[in-house]
């Protein structure tokens, strides 16, 4: 790819925002996924209640065309609502199934979303679909050690989040993006800035060989980044929207989230082929410079529009949901 710049996101507006009265959405709508099923584009996002506070379900909503504008329709039904230890915070009140991003593998639908509960929050949660509307809950991924630094790190003792299926097999088994987030010695020792990684599995629940695919290289991406949509193929490659942060900590007030392109090898998609050196979204809109995160784009829906371009969904300042499109 020569064009410096082969990625670009014009956006298009505010896709959803929470309904007023509705306490369901009370802490705001973010992070969706879309997918399409049986003729039907579907979006699930999260749902983010306040009593409890930062109580995460996972709502459905249809997207139609009017016209050239993207309209989202809420359905009446919920993807997923806390119901799982590892979806329930204990003691309680409180926990949350968060940031879903679904893909399609053969005949069915598979789900990683984020369980907030248990002993242990966050971790990777799986379910299945073949309707995209009833979802049957396959439980938490597991992960085999890794050894690095000297010593072995048990993945399924570090919070985890962003992740994501590859919509085909690779090398006869499902392959998974996701965002560990280490902490204490092995974060000094061994992996400082959170990074984005590939696991390999035969049965979608017991994960192995763990590898580094991207970790922070440009400025706007140089406190942490992680993975955004779900891969799509193209013939350059597994492409994907992520996002970068830049600041000076998790708490500093300043820091931004922008969305940057990244295209992964097609057979070895732990080889990065290309990578944003720019961002290609950043937080300049006022949905996305305040909310109940300021300064926050935050990509999670990538698909195909009736023209065969591709659309973006993406988290507005953690409280309402917009959409782009990609040039």
């Amino acid at each position: 790819m020569t064009d410096p710049r082969p990625f670009q996101l014009t956006r298009a507006g505010v896709l959803l925002a929470p309904a007023p009265g509705f306490r369901r959405e009370a802490g705001g709508v973010l992070n969706p996924t879309v997918y399409q099923v049986h003729g039907r584009t579907l979006m699930m996002y999260r749902a983010v209640d306040s009593i409890p506070e930062n109580f995460s379900r996972l709502a459905l909503a249809e997207l139609r065309w009017e016209g050239d504008r993207l309209v989202a329709t809420r359905l009446d039904s919920l993807a997923l609502e806390p119901s799982e230890p590892y979806e329930l915070l204990s003691p309680g009140p409180g926990g949350g199934c968060e940031d879903p991003r679904v893909t399609a593998i053969g005949d069915e639908l598979y789900l990683c979303y984020t369980g907030y509960g248990g002993d242990n929050a966050p971790r990777i949660a799986l379910a299945r679909s073949r309707d995209g509307i009833r979802w049957e809950r396959m439980g938490l991924a597991r992960f085999t050690m890794h050894v690095a630094v000297g010593q072995a790190i048990d993945f399924n003792q570090v919070d985890n989040k962003d992740a994501m299926l590859f919509p085909q097999l690779i090398g006869g088994r499902y392959a998974m993006l996701h965002r560990p987030m280490f902490r204490g010695e092995i974060k000094e020792q061994y992996q400082p800035r959170q990074s984005i990684w590939i696991s390999f599995s035969k049965d979608m629940i017991h994960w192995e060989d763990h590898q580094v695919v991207a970790e922070p290289e440009a400025q706007w991406e140089c406190l942490k980044l992680g993975g955004g949509t779900q891969p799509v193929w193209t013939p350059e490659g597994w492409l994907m929207v992520y996002h970068g942060v830049e600041g000076e900590r998790d708490s500093d007030p300043n820091r931004r989230y922008s969305a940057g392109a990244m295209v992964l090898d097609l057979e070895a998609p732990w080889r990065v082929v290309y990578r944003s050196p720019e961002p290609i979204l950043t937080p300049d809109a006022a949905e996305e410079r305040e909310g109940v995160v300021n300064n926050v784009v935050f990509p999670t829906g990538l698909w195909r529009g009736e023209d065969g371009k591709f659309l973006v969904a993406y988290g507005m300042a953690d409280w309402c949901i917009g959409w782009a499109r990609m040039n």
